[in-house]
């Protein structure tokens, strides 16, 4: 949704984290159909990644330096990966708790944040069930 104004850089560094918020539950489907749609807005290619070669503090070091808005569309769309199976596994919770306190998220903006896209969901999955009957 706000992906396209990172810089390639934030890009990249989402992208990374989101690999590793995809396979740490061991469950993948929905996360990877999240993540083509990202590649898709970002307006990017990138492959898939073994998540264990990821190093998470680096990638929010990349993104650090940002704007605030950047931070914080990269702890809102990361939660969106995480939630896309509408479960969180304590290792998901663990990645975002750490992008979180690294982005310097605000408890107040990262309960905002959270609760926009469980909203989100929730009415897709809704609009979803209306439309199958």
């Amino acid at each position: 949704m706000l992906l396209d104004e990172l810089t390639m850089e934030e890009k990249k560094a989402f992208w990374n984290i989101a690999n590793v918020l995809a396979s740490v539950d061991g469950s993948v489907m929905e996360e990877e159909s999240i993540l083509n749609q990202y590649n898709e807005e970002m307006g990017v290619n990138f492959a898939f990644i073994d998540a264990s070669l990821v190093d998470v503090k680096k990638e929010i070091e990349s993104i650090k330096s940002g704007s605030l808005r950047s931070r914080k569309i990269v702890y809102f769309e990361l939660f969106g990966v995480a939630y896309a199976d509408t479960e969180f596994d304590d290792k998901e919770k663990a990645v975002l708790d750490e992008v979180s306190a690294g982005l310097d998220i605000a408890d107040d903006d990262r309960e905002v944040l959270e609760q926009s896209v469980k909203t989100i969901y929730d009415t897709y999955r809704k609009i979803g069930e209306v439309l199958d009957v």
